[in-house]
């Protein structure tokens, strides 16, 4: 008997039952799909089995993990696909509240944030650092943003009056400086973003002081005995005699603060005045020398020019401002973009350009002023800046500053 089968004939018969009895799929219900789907894709499964010369047409079970990927539909080329929309800023409120230090923010950094996101900004000014302090501390100021000194920020945190920033809303956290991405007083800035840094040093007038001094001595000198001035912080005095005294200028160490009250009192009989209005004195007459901060006097020297300005070669402070969202902020989405606006190079530039303060944003540098830039003080060398320490927050150990600060003032 002759076998008209000769391997290289299929079967399909054969294969089609196999595979309508593995689906338990009637033939009319095939034929359905077919009308339906069409017969290349409904047939597909029988064909690839004829092809392997008899392989069930259902697939076998791979112990091998899935790849993760788009699913390709049954065509013959490949559908792109899209870019997936970013996701969506939340809306920001309609309003949001400000409290600030007067003439400490660009004039145009607030409309250009009203006219981006159609937010109502009103902006209050403190009096004095220390009553803004206060009010924040005993909570419902009823603002949103604030800007304390960065030495104040963990004991904000430790008691709740600021709230954790989200970061999802600040993207032009990227444009700071490395010094600045991670400062000791607020790890990863997590409740607060740079705003503006200074640098504490010495101001001499040229016209009455003749010499070029270097040092914090200078401020101990018996040749200016009533022409001396003393910044009327307590933190900042006692920074400049410990830094003679080469010790750290945050140290809570007894023996040294006492050195440091004995140097501070030998100083005493001849200061003029303490005083945090070092624009006001060293632009008058009176005060020949002065410590002062360093942004304040690239202000002064606007209108007096023979005032000039050194960062003792003993080292010394670097002061900084951050902005922070107080607990209970009813704008806390529009707050947190206004952060973001103030990381922005441009805006951030603005605000250095009109303040004279360096801010710490990496990003803004080619769009500040060179007169700014090629200020000594204002943008110190990294030799400098190594030799700069920031006043940390001390707790509870702050007393013993403040202990001997009223001991001094007591003129005892």
């Amino acid at each position: 008997m002759t076998n008209d089968y000769d391997g290289s004939k299929v079967d399909l018969e054969r294969f089609l039952v196999r595979y309508l009895a593995e689906e338990r799929m009637t033939r009319r219900q095939l034929l359905q799909r077919i009308s339906v789907v069409g017969a290349a894709v409904a047939l597909a499964p029988i064909i690839a089995a004829c092809a392997t010369g008899g392989a069930s047409a259902t697939p076998a079970t791979s112990s091998a993990p899935p790849t993760v990927g788009p699913t390709v539909g049954p065509t013959v080329s490949t559908v792109p696909t899209a870019t997936p929309e970013p996701t969506p800023l939340p809306t920001p409120e309609a309003e949001l509240h400000i409290w600030n230090y007067a003439d400490y923010m660009g004039e145009g950094v607030i409309p250009s944030f009203e006219k981006k996101y159609k937010v109502k900004v009103s902006t209050d000014f403190f009096d004095t650092y220390e009553g803004m302090y206060a009010r924040v501390t005993a909570g419902q100021t009823g603002y949103d943003i604030t800007f304390p000194a960065s030495t104040d920020i963990p004991g904000l945190v430790t008691i709740g009056k600021i709230q954790p920033l989200d970061l999802s809303l600040i993207p032009n956290r990227v444009n700071l400086g490395a010094e600045w991405a991670n400062p000791g007083y607020d790890p990863g800035n997590t409740h607060s973003m740079p705003y503006m840094w200074w640098t504490t040093g010495v101001a001499y007038d040229t016209a009455r002081i003749k010499e070029t001094p270097t040092s914090w001595t200078a401020l101990w000198d018996a040749r200016w005995s009533g022409h001396i001035a003393m910044l009327d912080d307590q933190r900042e005095a006692f920074a400049a005699a410990l830094i003679q005294l080469k010790f750290s200028a945050n140290t809570v160490d007894e023996a040294q603060l006492d050195q440091a009250l004995t140097l501070l009192k030998q100083q005493h009989p001849l200061v003029r005045i303490y005083s945090v209005e070092d624009q006001t004195y060293m632009a008058g007459g009176d005060i020949w020398i002065g410590h002062a901060w360093g942004s304040d006097i690239y202000t002064v020297q606007q209108k007096k020019p023979s005032v000039e300005f050194y960062i003792p070669e003993e080292g010394s402070v670097r002061g900084s401002d951050a902005a922070v969202i107080l607990d209970g902020a009813k704008s806390p989405v529009a707050a947190n973009l206004f952060i973001n606006h103030l990381l922005d190079a441009h805006v951030s530039a603005e605000n250095s350009n009109y303040i004279g303060y360096m801010g710490p944003n990496e990003a803004a540098r080619q769009f500040i002023s060179k007169d700014l830039l090629d200020t000594p003080w204002i943008n110190p060398d990294k030799a400098i800046v190594a030799k700069l320490q920031e006043l940390l927050d001390l707790g509870l150990d702050l007393d013993k500053y403040s202990t001997r600060w009223t001991e001094l003032k007591a003129g005892i």
